[in-house]
Formats: C-alpha cells, structure tokens, sequence
C-alpha cells in the first residue's frame, strides 16, 4: 500500500508542508509534474511552483482547489486552511487566533498529556534528557557513553537507574530492533497539573541555566532578558503569547524531518520584580 505521504500535523509552515509532499509525490508517483497536478486542481501550471518558491501566497481558494489534488480529508484540507492562514496573517492578533485552532487540533493528535502514573518523569530533568537522548542517532544504550555526554554529568549508576525508570513507566520502550525510543512523540504536563509536580523540576532547569554561562561558550548558548514596566491585562497578554510560542516551537521541533544530534533545554521564565499594588 502506498504511503499517504507526510503528515500536514505536524507542519506550523504551510510551504514547508508543500515542498515535503512534493517531494513524497515526486518519489512516488512518475507521472507526478506541475501540469497535471494543475490539471487535478483546477490552475495554472505555476502556480503551485511559485508557492513553494516563495513567489505566491497559499490564499483560501487555493486551499480549495489544491485539497483533493494533495489527496487530503476534509479536517486536514482545514488544517492547511488554518496554515495558510498563519503564515500569512500580517498581525500580531490575527497569527495568535490562527495558532491557537492549530494548537487545539496539534495537541489532540501528537501532544500526550501524562496521566499522574507517569509524573516521575518531572521528579527529576535527567528523566527529560534520558527521554529525549535516545532518540539521538548515534545514541548507544550504555550507561557509561550516557554518563560522559550529559551535561552536566551524571554518575553511571543515577544513569542505569533512570533508563529503569523510564522503561517500566512506559515513557520509553523498545522498537523492533530493541532500541530504546520515546513510547509519545511528545508529552506535556496540563495548565491544570498541581504545581508541586513541576515545581522542583524547573527549579532544576533554571538551576541549569544559571550555571550555563560557565559551562558553555557563547556559541552554544542563548541567555538573555527584558525588565518591563507594563499594565496587568499586557502581562496575561504576554503570558498567552509564551505558551503559542512554546507551542509553536514543539511544532518545528515535531516536523524537522532530520535526525537528532543534541538534546537541548528551552527555559523561558515570566515574573513580577515589583508588585506595589493598589492604595496610598
């Protein structure tokens, strides 16, 4: 049977989209060309070259048209609908609502929120590395490798114990080969989880990063911040736009087709300075 070619997702770039189906279609098919997939579509031969070359914008009447030439469902000719929207709104307010009905449809299909069973995975951030480590390519399930590449290093028994864990939680189980690989293509804690959960495992990660500037070159690193002065209802603005931008950044992660290489932590801290409230 063939393959029903990449899924539209796990994109947050409609023409990142377009390039990989093209690609997939070219693979697949002989007689793919511009003409007949033209044809199917009902337009001109370059149109869909000038989109995904950048010289023309995906509107909503080529969502249309295009849909049933790329073979997509009706929830996922909507999705392209929502990216095509996305990627070229030209506001702040107007990109937000699109990514937020993306998100909605991206969390129930790729987003595992971890019942409390498995929680442990935040006790501590080496569960996270770990987690995320053995999808490396050149990953090898060696305590002692495991141990030497973390960072910082973690002694070789916390190691073992750990990839223990992770496998009789159920966050990580074995392929055909036997390899160790990541049992959810990625997973989340709900806004609503108590906060004693998460509350040591930042602590942990920000603890990190403190120690980042030392224990990495500038290269390697990206550590900066904002002091603001700002009324209430921007500061619940700004809170909204971090959890789209975290979001929207899974979403590049989830979609980058190429293999891992490094296994990096994202910390992205919000909270008052001064809070002098009301009154004299």
């Amino acid at each position: 049977m063939q393959s029903p070619g990449p899924d539209i997702h796990l994109y947050a770039d409609y023409r990142q989209y377009l390039k990989d189906w093209w690609a997939w279609r070219k693979r697949t098919s002989r007689t793919a060309s511009f003409r007949s997939l033209a044809m199917k579509a009902g337009t001109s031969p370059s149109l869909f070259k000038d989109i995904l070359e950048g010289r023309r914008r995906l509107t909503a009447d080529s969502v249309i048209r295009f849909s049933p030439a790329l073979g997509l469902t009706q929830s996922q000719s909507s999705y392209l609908g929502l990216l095509a929207r996305f990627g070229n709104a030209r506001g702040v307010q107007e990109k937000n609502e699109a990514f937020q009905e993306m998100a909605k449809i991206r969390r129930k299909l790729f987003l595992k929120f971890l019942p409390p069973e498995q929680h442990a995975l935040w006790t501590t951030w080496l569960h996270a590395a770990l987690r995320e480590m053995v999808g490396l390519e050149r990953f090898k399930e060696d305590p002692t490798w495991i141990s030497q590449r973390l960072q910082p290093p973690v002694p070789v028994k916390e190691v073992r114990e750990a990839l223990g864990t992770l496998e009789k939680l159920g966050l990580v189980k074995r392929d055909a080969r036997g390899r160790l690989q990541a049992s959810e293509l990625a997973v989340s804690s709900e806004y609503e989880t108590p906060s004693s959960v998460v509350r040591h495992f930042n602590q942990e990660m920000i603890g990190l990063a403190m120690s980042a500037s030392d224990r990495f070159s500038a290269v390697d690193r990206e550590i900066g911040g904002l002091t603001l002065g700002l009324n209430r209802e921007c500061y619940d603005r700004i809170k909204e736009r971090v959890r789209l931008f975290k979001e929207e950044i899974l979403g590049m992660v989830v979609e980058d087709k190429r293999g891992s290489d490094l296994v990096g932590q994202l910390n992205i801290q919000l909270f008052p300075l001064a809070m002098p409230g009301e009154g004299p």
